[in-house]
């Protein structure tokens, strides 16, 4: 019997962990039931007023994120099928209220969705154990759904994102990645709604019968790739372009007529000048990370942040910036100073 640490949360704005120790055929016969939506969510959206589980776990009298975690004991796999289109409008530029490079976007269907049942082969294939359901929002037309796998051992949260790439060669569901919603399969502190439906009557749920998913230590991490929609290659193409013009977006930043040193720009206060939440810095290879909120946190789904950038910083070069939300990863550094600074 393999035994699972995880954590339980009200709704989708409940950032305090109801830590759960247990073994794995309880949690997964308790999960194949239907829940409602709680009371008590500021949204006031059903959907995000469904109680939530977490394959993190956490210590006593933390709150939720990435660097409270202890580890992570469940691969928890979204395949929502959609991907993210353009609707043509843009989002304003806070200082001057001018259409900024990122557009506003919807979800629409990929033109191939991935189907339970596919997932599910592969998984009895791999030989794991498994409890698959449809989400909230599926329909017959669009097909969403979730699948939990338990891990043998937990999985330190430093080595998560690139364990997740492994996991999904390991199992089989590489050939469906355009189906599976990968910045929040690569976040360790995600939450994944329970079981729930305006018509809990629909609720399709599958499983296999197998082994825990065994991630072996030694195991050479998978490169971090993330996935970009067209329209944020295409600001990155535009940025290669600029560069091979030799246009340099950094030296129209001058202080006192002198270029900006940036390899001595420390950006978290920055960020917390302008109201944004930045962590305690933790030691990362030569220098430290910090995890932050993002600046522009308004544009996720739902506008929740849980931390979703990372503020590098290494002695000698320029500090990084990074969002881990999808409609975001192509941001960088640039940026931030632009948010912060303007464009003169």
């Amino acid at each position: 019997m393999i035994p699972i640490r995880a954590s339980f949360f009200d709704h989708a704005r409940d950032n305090e962990p109801q830590r759960w120790n247990g073994l794995w055929p309880n949690l997964k016969g308790g999960l194949q039931r239907s829940f409602e939506p709680r009371p008590g969510n500021p949204g006031g959206d059903l959907k995000r007023s469904m109680p939530a589980i977490s394959g993190a776990f956490y210590p006593e009298g933390v709150s939720r994120g990435r660097d409270n975690a202890h580890g992570v004991s469940l691969l928890i796999l979204d395949c929502d099928n959609s991907q993210q289109e353009p609707t043509g409008e843009f989002y304003p530029d806070p200082r001057t209220g001018e259409p900024t490079s990122r557009p506003k976007t919807r979800k629409v269907r990929i033109e191939a969705p991935v189907t339970m049942n596919q997932v599910v082969e592969a998984l009895q294939a791999a030989g794991v154990d498994s409890i698959l359901w449809t989400t909230w929002s599926s329909s017959p037309e669009w097909e969403k759904f979730r699948a939990v796998v338990p891990l043998a051992e937990p999985v330190s949260v430093e080595r998560w994102e690139s364990f997740t790439e492994w996991a999904l060669g390991h199992l089989g569901l590489s050939r469906y990645r355009q189906g599976f919603d990968i910045p929040v399969l690569r976040n360790p502190a995600a939450l994944a709604f329970l079981p729930g439906s305006p018509t809990p009557e629909t609720i399709r749920w599958a499983t296999t019968a197998g082994e825990a998913l065994f991630i072996p230590i030694n195991e050479p991490p998978a490169p971090f790739v993330a996935p970009r929609e067209p329209w944020q290659a295409a600001v990155e193409a535009e940025r290669k372009a600029e560069f091979d013009r030799g246009e340099r977006w950094f030296q129209v930043y001058r202080v006192d007529g002198k270029p900006v040193d940036f390899k001595s720009l420390d950006l978290a206060p920055i960020l917390e000048a302008r109201g944004v939440k930045v962590g305690q810095p933790k030691a990362f290879k030569d220098g430290t990370k910090r995890r932050a909120h993002c600046p522009w946190a308004g544009e996720h789904t739902g506008g929740i942040d849980d931390d979703s950038a990372v503020l590098i910083h290494t002695p000698g070069t320029w500090p990084s910036f990074r969002c881990m939300h999808s409609g975001h990863v192509h941001m960088g550094l640039r940026d931030v100073i632009e948010w912060a600074w303007g464009r003169p």
